[in-house]
């Protein structure tokens, strides 16, 4: 008879800590899944914009998040802020690091893909991107367009803020002249 109470609380302690165990389990390995889905959408996005840089609001939010999807390898955060520290220049001083700044980024690169055990994405691989002269071309284009739009804003900008000062300096000559003509009024009625 022990014996078969014993085997009922076994039971009865199965049937309640095994389904505990497993929600647990279950849990941590689909936090696992996530932390690796947006360590992956991390590094996606920068090695697909790693050509044209990191220009754009949403890839400069994905840069900014690398701290965080990645706190738990410090050899990416290392690599993150050294890349980093190498754009934290004068605009001037750009083409100098260029070749700095380059390196910077492959080396965080990398050391992202070993995060994510990707072996074969090595510094060959993260240096030359698909990028097809069409679409440099286009940039190009847009580029030369934009740059022509900002001097078109300016050009009016200019020409409006002329127009306001010709206008405020018509209104002070009518001023002085009616001040003029007042005051030739005033001396020509005495003389009278």
């Amino acid at each position: 008879m022990e014996k078969f109470g014993l085997l009922n609380i076994i039971n009865v302690i199965a049937i309640i800590v095994i389904p505990i165990v497993a929600v647990i389990i279950g849990q941590k390995l689909q936090d696992r899944s996530e932390k690796r889905k947006d360590k992956m959408n991390v590094f996606t996005h920068l090695m697909s914009y790693r050509m044209f840089g990191y220009t754009t609001q949403y890839s400069v939010n994905v840069f900014n998040s690398v701290p965080i999807i990645f706190n738990d390898d410090k050899n990416v955060i290392e690599k993150y802020n050294n890349y980093l520290k190498s754009l934290m220049i004068r605009k001037e001083d750009v083409p100098i690091k260029e070749k700095e700044i380059e390196n910077n980024k492959t080396k965080m690169l990398e050391a992202m893909s070993k995060s994510l055990g990707y072996k074969k994405i090595d510094w060959e691989l993260i240096q030359n991107p698909y990028v097809p002269t069409g679409l440099l071309e286009q940039i190009e284009v847009e580029n030369i367009l934009r740059k022509g739009q900002i001097e078109m804003a300016k050009v009016f900008a200019n020409y409006e803020t002329q127009k306001d000062s010709v206008q405020q300096f018509g209104l002070e000559i009518e001023k002085r002249y009616e001040s003029c003509k007042n005051k030739e009024g005033n001396t020509n009625d005495r003389k009278n």
